[in-house]
């Protein structure tokens, strides 16, 4: 879960540290108080991009770092995964963001990429921001909604489905690009086979390019490196610095009565050798030192060949010697086209009737899962102020034939799925942008994430107003469903509803203020008194009233008496632990499979 936040120099805010509990967390704010900046500050932890647009006025960097406490489990999984150290099963994640240089992103203390970040994100937390209930009404969704809640029952049947669909497409590509007349594939052979002659006659395959140019540098500049070289060998020689050095060396020697000269005088006799070795060394490559013109022009013509292939087939020697390859498949493959041919087509048609087969079957189990989730959704839905609602899956087959007569399968499989909802009795369930308000999507995704939060490991849920349209007794029940999403969950959510405020274990409050030269936002935690007070604004505005805050002491007591069922459902669930795995209950069947068991050994006895 997800222990603490510290914000530095992030928008407004300057300098915030918030210690998140357990539980059903809420945050409440003024519009314009830096709810949404709180949220951007968290999805930079979970890898989204950061912009220096984010750095407060006048800093030279902003920072979000997030710790999280993870659960044994997690801990190892997330140990084993991602090679980070978890021995004490805190998590820290820290995001810098500088004026004059590249972001940071570090991972207990570790740098890592962005990559690394949403992947381990995954497993850490979850954000759901308010475009998100857009993405509902987006047909395009539904399925990888259905296939992510059952992954176990459907990744392997959709996995076998791509691995044949990719090797249709594959042989299907090829046909289309090779059916043509006996006249186009004799002028593509023309061109492959000339391709294949020039990269072949250029040997390029041989060529160390880094070496050629570092060769051209050399001889491009070997005037100017002779001059230096013979300059230098000269000014010593003119001098005899050298001969110098020894001849002051030997004088200061025959001076032995003196220990401190005589220390001078073998140090600059250490020098003379070493200077004598130089000077040599100097002069052995001064005197093979030369420029080559014939070997100059050999380099620079492979460098430019090398320059004209690159324009043609690759920008590196692998990539040529690559396409080479490639192309030399081709030509073969048109050179045997007509057996080539016929054996693919046999492929394809094979392949065909496995991909229908697959997709049929792929698309039951589809339909199976769908018969689950309906049910699953319809029951969260009546518990959220909506007793009438009806929920279906429909499915609809997508096929269509490409020029060939083959069928041009989608990736997605032979059926296209959309969500289909009723929230009125005597109406049939329709598409839901075409009948479901604002309210009843928020509660629509709020029944989908509690359906979700059963099937991952993620331990905190981030809620950003997922309560947008919703009041009264809906609210209420809004409220109900997010404590009880809390009683295994993390929950943190932005509202605006005071019953949803009203039901949190803790609340959190965001507030502007400004001074003369700059505006501020901070969070702090609400004591009791400070809570019935925020709840009263929620209720009436700025201008609270006496019936406002009898309200709000009202509907918090009204909203914690059904805390004791969520302490039951946790001793049930702590109690429950160990127990699946020991009494070999792997799915739903067991269980049902179990209980009647024990049913019938009671009636029995």
């Amino acid at each position: 879960m997800l222990l603490q936040l510290s914000i530095r120099n992030f928008a407004i805010f300057k300098d915030t540290t918030i210690d998140f509990s357990d539980g059903f967390n809420v945050i409440t704010g003024e519009s314009g108080a830096g709810k949404s900046v709180f949220i951007t500050a968290l999805s930079l932890i979970n890898g989204e991009r950061g912009f220096k647009e984010y750095i407060r006025k006048g800093c030279d960097f902003s920072s979000v770092e997030a710790v999280y406490r993870l659960k044994k489990d997690l801990s190892e999984t997330i140990s084993n995964k991602f090679d980070i150290d978890t021995d004490d099963n805190m998590l820290v994640i820290t995001r810098t963001i500088y004026t004059d240089s590249n972001s940071v992103c570090k991972v207990n203390g570790k740098i890592r990429n962005l990559t690394f970040l949403k992947d381990i994100a995954e497993y850490l937390c979850d954000i759901h921001g308010q475009y998100e209930n857009q993405t509902l009404l987006n047909p395009l969704s539904h399925q990888r909604i259905l296939d992510s809640l059952y992954q176990s029952f459907i990744k392997t049947s959709h996995d076998e489905y791509i691995a044949l669909l990719d090797e249709y497409n594959t042989l299907v590509d090829f046909i289309l690009k090779n059916s043509g007349s006996e006249q186009q594939r004799a002028v593509r052979r023309d061109i492959l086979a000339y391709q294949i002659d020039e990269i072949v006659k250029s040997k390029v395959e041989q060529f160390d390019i880094e070496e050629l140019e570092k060769q051209s540098r050399i001889l491009e500049n070997s005037e100017k490196y002779i001059t230096s070289l013979r300059e230098s060998i000269n000014l010593i020689e003119e001098n005899d610095s050298i001969e110098k050095i020894y001849l002051s060396a030997h004088l200061l020697n025959k001076l032995k009565d003196m220990d401190e000269l005589l220390a001078v005088s073998q140090s600059m006799m250490n020098c003379y050798y070493i200077l004598k070795d130089n000077f040599s060394q100097l002069k052995d490559i001064s005197d093979q030192f030369y420029f080559d013109e014939e070997t100059y022009d050999g380099i620079i013509k492979k460098l430019e060949l090398f320059k004209k292939l690159s324009y043609k087939y690759g920008t590196t020697v692998e990539e040529i010697t690559a396409f080479r390859q490639d192309a030399e498949k081709q030509l073969h493959d048109i050179d045997n086209f007509d057996n080539i041919y016929k054996e693919k087509i046999q492929r394809i048609e094979k392949l065909s009737e496995l991909l229908y087969e697959k997709g049929e079957l792929l698309n039951g189990l589809r339909v199976k899962a769908a018969e689950h989730f309906s049910k699953s959704v319809e029951t969260n839905l009546h518990s959220l102020e909506m007793p009438d609602a009806v929920f279906n899956v429909h499915f609809e087959k997508n096929l269509k034939k490409n020029t060939l007569g083959y069928y041009d399968f989608n990736r997605k499989g032979l059926y296209d799925i959309e969500f289909l909802i009723s929230v009125n009795k005597g109406i049939d369930p329709l598409p839901m942008a075409k009948i479901a308000s604002g309210g009843e999507i928020s509660r629509i995704m709020l029944a989908i994430k509690c359906i979700i939060s059963n099937n991952d490991d993620i331990e905190t849920y981030i809620f950003d107003e997922i309560d947008s349209g919703v009041s009264g007794e809906a609210a209420i029940m809004t409220a109900n469903k997010l404590y009880e999403l809390s009683a295994s969950k993390q929950v943190i959510s932005i509202t605006h509803l005071p019953q949803i405020a009203a039901k949190a274990d803790h609340h959190y409050l965001i507030s502007k203020y400004s001074d003369e030269d700059s505006t501020y936002a901070d969070i702090k935690k609400l004591t009791h008194n400070e809570r019935i007070n925020q709840l009263a604004i929620l209720f009436d505005g700025k201008k609270v009233s006496q019936e406002g805050l009898e309200y709000a002491k009202n509907l918090l007591d009204k909203m914690k008496e059904s805390d004791s069922i969520r302490v039951a459902l946790r001793e049930v669930q702590e109690g429950f632990i160990g127990e699946a795995e020991r009494l070999g209950l792997k799915t739903e069947a067991d269980v049902v499979e179990t209980v009647k068991q024990f049913r019938k050994e009671k009636r029995e006895k």
